[in-house]
């Protein structure tokens, strides 16, 4: 069995060692092991999201936050859609312009300030994205439901404390709390 020191050694970027480790209660390092797994995956299904929907990642990180700020029933500004990417104003014209040909948006004059536009839903952005995630919305649904009460409280506990981590280390303010 490997000694403590030894397993801390291994660190976050290198797998476990196989020798012993059925034996062994698992580790931060296998918990980051697991969640940089999971993210490869992730990154893998929104590729072939992307490829399947014929737009590019930022795209599809657009659709996915404005259908969730749709699905609030709030309204979406391209100034907060450049916020949530984290991309310049010129950058979010290019995205909007590219969704918008492709049918998934529509530019609306604000109802109140005609200088300001709203983004809304296109006929494509309720029919082939929103079948596009069902595959991905069903199985990580029911794996997210598998998981007891207490369970649950721990994996977001832990998920919240590494997303607050990495908005630290990045210089990030704090992060809205969630209820």
């Amino acid at each position: 069995m490997e000694s403590s020191d030894a397993r801390q050694g291994a660190g976050y970027w290198y797998p476990p060692s196989a020798e012993g480790a059925s034996d062994e209660v698992a580790t931060g390092v296998d918990v980051l092991n697991a969640l940089r797994a999971y993210r490869e995956v992730e990154s893998g299904l929104r590729r072939r999201l992307s490829q399947r929907l014929n737009i590019n990642e930022t795209d599809l990180g657009a659709l996915r936050h404005l259908l969730g700020v749709w699905h609030r029933d709030q309204g979406a500004s391209p100034k907060d859609l450049a916020l949530a990417l984290g991309i310049s104003s010129a950058s979010t014209t290019l995205v909007i312009d590219r969704l918008e040909r492709a049918g998934f948006i529509r530019r609306r004059r604000h109802p109140v300030d005609r200088r300001a536009v709203i983004l809304e839903p296109g006929d494509k952005a309720t029919e082939e994205f929103r079948s596009a995630f069902d595959v991905e919305k069903r199985g990580v649904l029911a794996a997210a439901d598998n998981l007891t009460s207490e369970e649950t409280e721990t994996v977001t506990r832990f998920l919240r404390s590494m997303e607050q981590a990495i908005s630290d280390a990045v210089g990030q303010p704090d992060r809205p709390q969630r209820p």
